[in-house]
């Protein structure tokens, strides 16, 4: 019995520990606003400033009723975002950025091609301007009938993070490619950071566990 509530007690301090998840993309509030995400191949500007490009969309939607579609031909660095004050904070006691990425149903017309983000890149003061994800971290292929998918980016940031010296800008930037005959249109939802505990961490709360199990013995 003493066993299970130290267990259970180790369990609700790991649980406490963890920083919650922040979204910082759900894009719900298009066209008025884009969450201070911007497009960073077109002069930075907010995405919400280039409806041809960036759209509210029903397609992929994970969090909420709406995802974002991004319609663009070929390579380009153009999803991004400039962590405000709050996102910074919790950027720096996270470890995980996660997005998901959708592309809709064949319509009939395409018979191949590739829809990619092809790199995450990130950029701070300390390691600067940043790889953090590429080699095509996330890939849909294209053929006569392929049905709508989607699947979710993850990235462990925190070699980038420990190398940071200063938090007065931290950004992240997604390079997206499409060619080969797909379409170009791609959709993206429940943009957020997750915090997890350190292992060091974790390792002190479960001795400290066990020696407190051991002197009730």
């Amino acid at each position: 019995m003493k066993k299970v509530v130290g267990l259970a007690l180790l369990g609700l301090l790991v649980m406490s520990m963890e920083s919650p998840a922040l979204v910082i993309g759900n894009w719900e509030s298009m066209p008025a606003s884009g969450d201070g995400w911007i497009d960073w191949g077109q002069g930075q500007a907010a995405i919400e400033t280039l409806p041809e490009k960036y759209s509210s969309s029903t397609i992929g939607a994970t969090l909420g009723s709406k995802s974002l579609r991004v319609d663009q031909s070929g390579w380009a660095q153009s999803l991004a975002i400039k962590l405000n004050a709050e996102q910074r904070a919790v950027f720096m006691k996270s470890s995980t950025f996660s997005m998901d990425v959708s592309v809709r149903a064949n319509d009939g017309t395409i018979t191949g091609g590739y829809s990619q983000i092809y790199a995450v890149y990130m950029n701070a003061a300390g390691p600067g301007w940043t790889e953090v994800a590429g080699g095509n971290p996330v890939n849909f292929y294209w053929w006569p009938g392929s049905g709508q998918r989607t699947a979710t980016l993850t990235v462990d940031y925190s070699a980038f993070r420990d190398q940071i010296t200063s938090t007065g800008y931290i950004e992240i930037i997604l390079a997206l490619n499409t060619g080969g005959g797909a379409p170009t249109d791609m959709y993206f939802d429940n943009a957020q950071l997750t915090g997890v505990p350190e292992p060091a961490t974790l390792a002190l709360l479960g001795t400290g566990c066990l020696l407190t199990l051991r002197k009730r013995k």
